[in-house]
C-alpha cells in the first residue's frame, strides 16, 4: 500500500507541476486568440473539430490503454500493435481528406473543404503517438511527459498567435492542430522508440482486443456525447452561436480537466497493477474521490457566481452571449470533475465493459438533453439546462455500476463520501448569493478579487470546523508539498 500510495503523489506531483504550468500558458494564449478571432472563426473551427474528434477516436481503437493495462506484452507484440495503428492512421487519413467536399456541404460553407485537409494530417499524427504515449505512461514517465505537453503547448500557442495576428484566421487554428500533433509525437517516439514490424502478428493483436475494443465502444458513444450538440448547433443555429456555446463549454472544461487530468493519467498505470485486489483500489479512490469533491462542488458554485468575471477576463466583452450558458455548464463542474476519474478505476479493475455500459446510458441522457434544448428550447440556454440535467442523473448510473458491481462496494456508503462537500457548497452559494444580490461591482478585476477572498475565507472556515476533513485535507496537501 505505501508504494501505490508513493507512486499515485509522485505522479499526480509531476503531472500536476506540468498542467498548472500549461495552465498559465492556456489561459494567455486562449485569452490572445480570443482577441484576435471572431466567434464566426472560432465557429467554423469546431465545426471541423467535431468531424476529426470522431475520426482521432476511431484511429485510437482503445489501443493506448489496452498496452497499459496488459502486463504480458512483450517487444514483438508492441511493434506489431504500432504497426497497425500507423496502416490504419493512414487509411483514417486518406478518408478523412476524400470527405472534406461532404462536411462543407453539410453546412453549406466551403471554406470547410481546405480547413478538413490540413486537419486530416493531424488525425494521422494522433495515430501515430498512440502506442509511445501509452509506453511512456506504463512506464510511468509522468515527468516526461509533462514537460513534453507544456513545451509543446507553449510553442505551438506562440506559433498560433502569430499567425492570428497576421492574418491567417482559421488557419492559425489548424497548423496549431498540426504542429501539436507533430512534436508530441516525435517527442513521445523520442522517449519510448518503437520498430514498427512489415508482419503483424495477429495473436499480438488478439492479447489486447477485448479490453481495447470495450474501451474504443466506451469512447466511441462517448463522442455522440461530446459533440452532438457542436454538431447540431452548427446546423440548426448558426456559426456564431456555436463559437459562442464553443467557448462556455470549453472553459467549463477548464477546471475539470486541470484537476482530473493531473490525476486520471497517474491512476490507471498505478492502480492497474493492483486489478486482483479491488480493495486496495477502493481504499485509494475514495480518498481521490473525497479530496475532489471538497475542492469540485464549491468550485461549480465559485464560478457560477462568477461566470461575468471570467467570461469577460478571459475573452472579453464580444463573448457576452456565453455567460448564460457558461453559468449552467458551471454547475455541473464538481459532478464532472468526479466522473472523469471513474474510467481510470473501470479501467483499473479490468472492466471496460462497465465502462462502455456507463458510457451508453450517458450519452443517451446527454443526447436527449441536447436534442430537447436545441428543438424543443430553441436556445443554447435550454442546451445548457439539458446537459446539467443529463450529467446529475448519469453521476449516479456511473457510480453504481463503479462502486457495486467493478469495486463490490456499498453504494450508499461511498455517498457518505459527498455529504461535506455539499454542504460546504450550500453555504457558499448562501453567501454568495446574498452578496451579489446587495452588491453589484461594475470592475469584473475587483469584482471576482471580492469574491474569490469571501469563497476562500468561507471554505477555510468551514473546513477547519469539520476536524476530521480539515485533518484530511492537511494531511494530502503536506505529503504532496514533500515531493
Amino acid at each position: 500500500m505505501t508504494e501505490i500510495r508513493k507512486n499515485i503523489r509522485l505522479g499526480i506531483f509531476y503531472t500536476g507541476l506540468s498542467r498548472y504550468s500549461d495552465i498559465v500558458v492556456s489561459i494567455f494564449i486562449g485569452a490572445t486568440l480570443a482577441r484576435l478571432l471572431t466567434p464566426e472563426e472560432f465557429g467554423i473551427v469546431a465545426i471541423v473539430s467535431v468531424f476529426t474528434n470522431f475520426f482521432n477516436l476511431l484511429s485510437s481503437f482503445g489501443i493506448g490503454a489496452a498496452i497499459v493495462q496488459n502486463q504480458n506484452l512483450n517487444d514483438e507484440d508492441i511493434s506489431s500493435i504500432f504497426s497497425f495503428s500507423i496502416i490504419f492512421g493512414f487509411i483514417l487519413a486518406a478518408i478523412f481528406f476524400f470527405s472534406a467536399p461532404f462536411i462543407a456541404d453539410f453546412y453549406n460553407e466551403p471554406v470547410l473543404i481546405n480547413l478538413s485537409r490540413l486537419m486530416a494530417i493531424a488525425i494521422l499524427f494522433n495515430s501515430l503517438k498512440i502506442v509511445p504515449s501509452a509506453l511512456n505512461s506504463k512506464k510511468l514517465r509522468f515527468k516526461e511527459l509533462g514537460i513534453v505537453s507544456v513545451v509543446v503547448h507553449i510553442i505551438t500557442g506562440i506559433i498560433a498567435i502569430i499567425l492570428a495576428y497576421a492574418g491567417f484566421s482559421y488557419y492559425s487554428l489548424i497548423i496549431n492542430s498540426i504542429l501539436s500533433g507533430f512534436l508530441t509525437f516525435s517527442a513521445f517516439f523520442y522517449l519510448a522508440p518503437v520498430i514498427p514490424t512489415l508482419k503483424i502478428k495477429i495473436d499480438s493483436i488478439k492479447k489486447i482486443l477485448k479490453f481495447s475494443t470495450f474501451q474504443f465502444l466506451f469512447h466511441f458513444i462517448n463522442y455522440f456525447a461530446g459533440n452532438t450538440d457542436n454538431l447540431l448547433i452548427g446546423k440548426y443555429f448558426n456559426v456564431s452561436a456555436l463559437g459562442f456555446y464553443e467557448k462556455a463549454y470549453k472553459l467549463m472544461l477548464m477546471p475539470v480537466q486541470n484537476l482530473t487530468h493531473v490525476i486520471t493519467p497517474v491512476l490507471h498505470p498505478v492502480l492497474s497493477k493492483y486489478q486482483d485486489d479491488k480493495s486496495v483500489i477502493y481504499e485509494a479512490y475514495y480518498k481521490i474521490v473525497k479530496l475532489l469533491a471538497i475542492i469540485g462542488f464549491p468550485l461549480s458554485i465559485f464560478l457560477y457566481f462568477n461566470s461575468r468575471e471570467i467570461i469577460n477576463i478571459f475573452y472579453g466583452s464580444q463573448w457576452d452571449l456565453s455567460i448564460p450558458v457558461f453559468q449552467l455548464l458551471a454547475l455541473a463542474v464538481g459532478i464532472q470533475i468526479l466522473l472523469a476519474t471513474s474510467g481510470s478505476i473501470f479501467q483499473a479493475t479490468n472492466r471496460t465493459d462497465l465502462l462502455f455500459y456507463s458510457g451508453l446510458i450517458s450519452t443517451i441522457f446527454v443526447v436527449v438533453g441536447i436534442l430537447l434544448g436545441i428543438f424543443i428550447g430553441k436556445d443554447l440556454i435550454y442546451i445548457g439546462y439539458g446537459i446539467l440535467t443529463a450529467f446529475s442523473i448519469n453521476f449516479f448510473q456511473a457510480f453504481y455500476l463503479l462502486v457495486k458491481i467493478s469495486l463490490q462496494k456499498s453504494f450508499t456508503k461511498f455517498l457518505n463520501v459527498l455529504v461535506f462537500p455539499l454542504f460546504l457548497s450550500a453555504v457558499l452559494a448562501a453567501i454568495l448569493f446574498s452578496f451579489s444580490y446587495y452588491f453589484f461591482i461594475e470592475n469584473v478585476f475587483f469584482s471576482i478579487i471580492i469574491k474569490s477572498i469571501i469563497s476562500i475565507v468561507t471554505w477555510g472556515i468551514l473546513l477547519y470546523m469539520s476536524k476530521e476533513n480539515f485533518h484530511f485535507v492537511l494531511d494530502h496537501v503536506k505529503k504532496m508539498m514533500k515531493k
